[in-house]
Order: structure tokens, then C-alpha cells, then sequence
């Protein structure tokens, strides 16, 4: 897949830009603050209508605009040259696919994946379970739209649980929604068992690339709460913890307890990885997300870094672009320009100026 065009009216500090694409390397110059990030924030919406830094649909929208409003063509694998416009609200989303309005979003996401690595990504391994189990919801989502309704409808059963234990409730209340629980959960813990599966594989490879020559053997390991995955093993694990969550309140153990764990050399890198070593298998983290994108859609990905590549040693650096470069097409933001060849487009307040050639920094 290709971005050749992309528009945006007042979106974050952006009140009307225009930028058109050509060639796969491409590359956001200027100051910290000048709408660099928000430019990729909106273009990753084309993955799943989510923006990767923020819930709030009101912080999308231009400080004292009633709606933003965003327009994509792009060259797709499946459906050619296609236009993709979403209208943002402080509370709404309309959806338009060469001019026809969607009406239903479910089957829309993942058909133009995107991947965005940004310098917050070391938080998926600093960070609190919460922040891993989003990215692998969104990543499996994406993809396996069975995975997000069951992902959806286990929330909603976990949300009426919740409130029954706020306000009190019967034995045969909280059972049933113990049994939509053990359904859903079952079918997530069997899915996202076979994710993390395939994304340890891509791990791996990516970041033998990226750490060139380094004797350091990474991986990714999918730690469940504790449950068999079947439904007769969660739902014997919700009502041992009833008594509990009566007290507490709140729904205590379960697949919304579960988390993921990075290792380097058999040992947990959160502890004893370097940041080099982190930054490494972060970035490697997404590899292995944009190869999952391709394998499972057919579409390869946007790759959309923001600010990362002063993150890393020149070794390292190297390894980036060897894993990341090939036939995706890279849209990049930094204050200054990296090595290699990119049509460069330089940001000021949130206009986004072409250089008339493209520039190569050594």
C-alpha cells in the first residue's frame, strides 16, 4: 500500500495542508511542535479509526473548530487507486471510501494498516501490563475481526460483573455473566496465544537485523492470568474469585489481567537490557507487527516513524533500515535530516512546506 495524497483541515494545529507523495522514503523536518507527529497521527486513523496517542476524539479537532476533517488516496493491493475521507467531531466519526459513506466500521479496520513507532513505544516494555495488552489488542484486531467481537463482548460482560459487585447482586446474577466471561475470554487467551506466537517468530529475525552482530537472543512470551484456555477453567477461576471481587468490587483475575513479557539472553530486559538493548527490541516489536499486518491482510503496511531514528547508535541505526526498508513506504519526522535520500517536507505551525529536491544527508 502507498499514500499518494493526503489532506487535513484542522486537525490538531494543522488548519489546512496538502501534502502529495512520491517515491517510498519520506521525511517531516523541523523544531519540536510544529505538527510533524500530528501528521502521522492522522494518517495512522486509516488503521483502525484509533489515534495511538489519545481517547479523546475533542484533542483531534482544531482549537476552536467544531470538526476536522481528513482525505486519503491511496494505492492499494486489493482495491487500486482508492479515497479514504473521515470527518471528525467531539463526538463522532463519518467514514467516507471513495465517496461512499461507511456505514459500519468493524469491516474497515486493519484494510489499510499502518505502523507507527514513536519514542513512547519504550512504555510497551517499561510500562504497565495495560499498555501491552492495548498493543496487542489492536494488533490482533486489526486483523481477526472474531477476535474484536469477542474482545468487545467480553468487555461489556466484565463492565455489567463490575457493576453488579458495585451495587450488590445475587449468586445467579453474577453467574451469568461469569458465563459470557469463560466464552469470550476462552476464545481471546486461544487467539492471542497464537499471536504473540507469531510475532515472537518476526521478534527474533527483526532484531538480528537491527543489532547486527550482537550475540543476544530476544523474546516475546504471552503470560495469561493464570487460566487454562477453556471456558470450564475460567469459569471455575470467576467464581473461586467471587468472594474476592465482592470485597474489592471489581472483577480481580481474568484475560484483562493478562500481560506480555520482553526477554533478552533468557532474562528479563525491563531489568537488565540496556536502552540501547530496549530501543532495539521495541523497534523490532513493530517489525514483527508490520510483517504480522502483511501476512495475515496481503497489504504491506505504512511504516510511520516519528522521531526515532536519533534514538539509536549508528550501528543500530543501520540495522533500522535494514529491517524497515524495502518495499514499504516510510514516512518519517525528526529535527534533523538522517542518512540517506528522502523527498523532504519541512514543518512550520503546522504548514508543511515541499523542498523542491530530494535531499540526502551523510
Amino acid at each position: 500500500m502507498k499514500l499518494i495524497q493526503a489532506s487535513f483541515q484542522n486537525f490538531r494545529n494543522i488548519p489546512l495542508a496538502h501534502l502529495r507523495f512520491e517515491g517510498l522514503a519520506h521525511f517531516l523536518l523541523g523544531p519540536n511542535g510544529q505538527g510533524k507527529t500530528n501528521c502521522l497521527e492522522g494518517i495512522h486513523l486509516l488503521t483502525a479509526l484509533r489515534s495511538f496517542r489519545t481517547h479523546e476524539m475533542k484533542a483531534l479537532i482544531r482549537h476552536g473548530e467544531k470538526q476536522a476533517r481528513l482525505l486519503f488516496e491511496l494505492e492499494h493491493e486489493r482495491l487500486g487507486e482508492v479515497e479514504v475521507e473521515l470527518r471528525l467531531t467531539a463526538s463522532t466519526k463519518e467514514l467516507f471510501v471513495n465517496r461512499d459513506k461507511v456505514k459500519t466500521f468493524n469491516p474497515f479496520v486493519g484494510t489499510f494498516p499502518c505502523v507507527v513507532l514513536c519514542s513512547e513505544d519504550l512504555m510497551l516494555l517499561r510500562g504497565s501490563p495495560v499498555v501491552r495488552r492495548r498493543f496487542l489488542d489492536l494488533t490482533l484486531s486489526a486483523m481477526d475481526a472474531d477476535y474484536l467481537i469477542a474482545l468487545r463482548s467480553y468487555t461489556k460482560a466484565l463492565q455489567e460483573r463490575n457493576a453488579l459487585l458495585r451495587t450488590g447482586a445475587t449468586v445467579a446474577e453474577l453467574s451469568a455473566f461469569e458465563t459470557l466471561l469463560a466464552r469470550y475470554g476462552a476464545q481471546i487467551i486461544v487467539k492471542r496465544r497464537a499471536g504473540v506466537e507469531a510475532l515472537n517468530t518476526k521478534l527474533m529475525q527483526a532484531y538480528g537485523l537491527i543489532s547486527v552482530g550482537a550475540d543476544e537472543v530476544p523474546g516475546l512470551l504471552y503470560k495469561p492470568d493464570g487460566a487454562e484456555p477453556d471456558e470450564a477453567g475460567l469459569l471455575e477461576l470467576f467464581e473461586k474469585s467471587r468472594e474476592r471481587d465482592r470485597i474489592l468490587k471489581a472483577t480481580q483475575r481474568g484475560p484483562h489481567r493478562d500481560d506480555l513479557s520482553f526477554a533478552l539472553k533468557e532474562k528479563m530486559a525491563r531489568l537488565f537490557a540496556s536502552e540501547g538493548q530496549q530501543r532495539s527490541l521495541v523497534s523490532a516489536l513493530r517489525y514483527a507487527q508490520m510483517r504480522y499486518f502483511y501476512e495475515q491482510s496481503g497489504v504491506l503496511p505504512l511504516v510511520l516513524a516519528d522521531d526515532v531514528l536519533g534514538q539509536l547508535d549508528p550501528q543500530r541505526r543501520v540495522g533500522f533500515w535494514e529491517a524497515f526498508a524495502g518495499e514499504n513506504q516510510i514516512l518519517a519526522t525528526g529535527t534533523s535530516l538522517p542518512e540517506g535520500q528522502w523527498q523532504v517536507w519541512e514543518a512550520r505551525m503546522g504548514a508543511f512546506e515541499a523542498q523542491p529536491r530530494l535531499a540526502t544527508c551523510s
